[in-house]
């Protein structure tokens, strides 16, 4: 699935225009109350986001390295160091978010290379014999690995020269679709389709053909590392909620922080098993379609039609100095 290069623009054209974030944003097109309102609704989506990442990496660590350690007690340890970090600041989570790009960048030499020596070509064949409604079926189990593009509504007013960095954007998201592509592609060499009816983690399935004489289980390691390939998806979700909690009810981001990592933990502990996991990722696959194709194009006509002409020199003005430090 590739996010369309038309929502990106949307996004760019209404925060350039003034609106220096989602919440000035809905005020300019909704109003006070209602604009709140729909405010909190998407710090709920962002929420559900962090939640599911955070969960699903949870399984992975359960199913693969300690099947017999209890759910709340890896969610516990990871909600530690999440709470280090978000509570650093905007500058120690872009620091976490750096060494997320790094990292995955190591870990693709191995899925690359090792199963290769076992890719079947005749995997890949019949081509093009889907209908729309399979297509749209597979886009919407994929699309949680390319969300996070929305994010940039919270963080705009961080960005040095924020208009400028478009660009970028388009550039980051490309990189993104062609990494998922690729590792499809590995995966669909690997496997045949009945295969991946049953595997629900291929792809860290593969790394167990990987041998090495001194590394025994190399998915142990890469699953290790993998955390810091999700943390910065959890750490910048959770501070873009603090953020809007800040906005919306006037609450401090610290208090704000210790109250999602207390709802995470809860969330995490009621969600117990697999088939409640891959239900809720279904649902949210279900909301981010929606959301993306749906809620940010009328929001973008919305602000075409009279949100645009709403916005005021307050919003024109470049937003004051906030502090580093999310209290």
């Amino acid at each position: 699935m590739i996010i369309p290069l038309q929502t990106g623009q949307m996004l760019y054209s209404m925060l350039n225009a003034g609106s220096q974030d989602l919440f000035s944003l809905h005020d300019l097109c909704f109003g006070k109350w209602l604009g709140k309102l729909m405010s909190f609704v998407v710090l709920i989506y962002v929420w559900m986001a962090a939640f599911l990442i955070l969960r699903s990496y949870v399984s992975i660590v359960k199913q693969f390295i300690f099947p017999l350690m209890h759910t709340w007690s890896t969610t516990l340890i990871i909600l530690l160091l999440i709470l280090y970090i978000v509570a650093g600041g905007f500058r120690t989570v872009t620091g976490v978010c750096f060494f997320g790009v790094v990292i995955p960048a190591i870990l693709m030499l191995p899925l690359f290379l090792f199963p290769f020596e076992y890719a079947h070509p005749n995997n890949l064949f019949p081509m093009f014999s889907h209908n729309f409604t399979a297509l749209f079926a597979s886009a919407k189990d994929a699309v949680i690995n390319y969300m996070g593009f929305e994010l940039l509504f919270f963080y705009y007013p961080f960005i040095k020269r924020a208009a400028d960095s478009q660009k970028w954007a388009h550039a980051g998201v490309l990189f993104s679709t062609l990494l998922y592509i690729a590792v499809a592609l590995v995966s669909f060499l690997m496997f045949s389709q009945g295969e991946l009816d049953k595997i629900i983690w291929p792809t860290l399935t593969m790394l167990k053909i990987v041998e090495i004489p001194i590394l025994q289980r190399l998915e142990f390691i890469v699953i290790s590392l993998w955390l810091f390939v999700i943390l910065p998806n959890i750490c910048l979700n959770l501070w873009g909620v603090t953020r809007g909690m800040k906005q919306i009810f006037g609450i401090s981001q610290i208090r704000a922080l210790l109250l999602l990592l207390a709802s995470l933990a809860t969330a995490s502990y009621l969600l117990e098993g697999t088939t409640p996991l891959l239900m809720a990722l279904d649902f949210y696959g279900k909301v981010s379609i929606v959301f993306i194709y749906g809620y940010i194009p009328l929001l973008f006509l919305l602000f075409l039609l009279w949100g645009k002409k709403r916005s005021t020199a307050r919003y024109l003005t470049p937003p004051g100095v906030e502090s580093e430090k999310a209290r």
